[in-house]
């Protein structure tokens, strides 16, 4: 019984995962991003832990609907950790020729944070998703 309350306590303490508004900041960098274009949520996924204990390594993965065709594919995905010393934190180009709209990396996260990821489709429409991301050892505390 007590093992079932701690373990709904510990859920309840975790931050909601999707669809908070972008901090002032965030919404700038984006804007830059996406060249003032607004970035639609949905046919994108990102994929990353609400909970990791060492932000030296977090897997993710980031996957965007899409055919992959000449005529409609993602030309590139941008993930931005709006909490590290660098917020811009890799961009992956891509076409048709990949075949499939799919990354997978490891990042480090300075601290507890949202990351985000935008992917620029090649009908000159953008998609956004972004998920907060809870670091109990932090990494970057160097500025590196």
């Amino acid at each position: 019984m007590l093992a079932g309350a701690t373990a709904g306590l510990l859920v309840a303490a975790l931050p909601a995962r999707a669809a908070t508004e972008p901090s002032p900041e965030l919404a700038q960098l984006i804007a830059r991003i996406t060249e003032g274009a607004v970035p639609e949520r949905g046919r994108i996924t990102l994929d990353i832990p609400a909970l990791v204990e060492n932000g030296n390594s977090v897997d993710t993965r980031i996957v965007v609907e899409s055919p992959m065709t000449d005529a409609d594919h993602v030309r590139w995905i941008h993930l931005i950790a709006e909490k590290n010393p660098f917020p811009d934190m890799a961009r992956f180009h891509l076409g048709p020729r990949a075949g499939r709209a799919e990354v997978a990396t490891t990042l480090r996260l300075a601290q507890s944070q949202k990351v985000t990821a935008v992917a620029a489709l090649s009908g000159g429409g953008f998609v956004l998703a972004d998920a907060d991301i809870v670091v109990t050892l932090s990494a970057c505390i160097d500025g590196g």
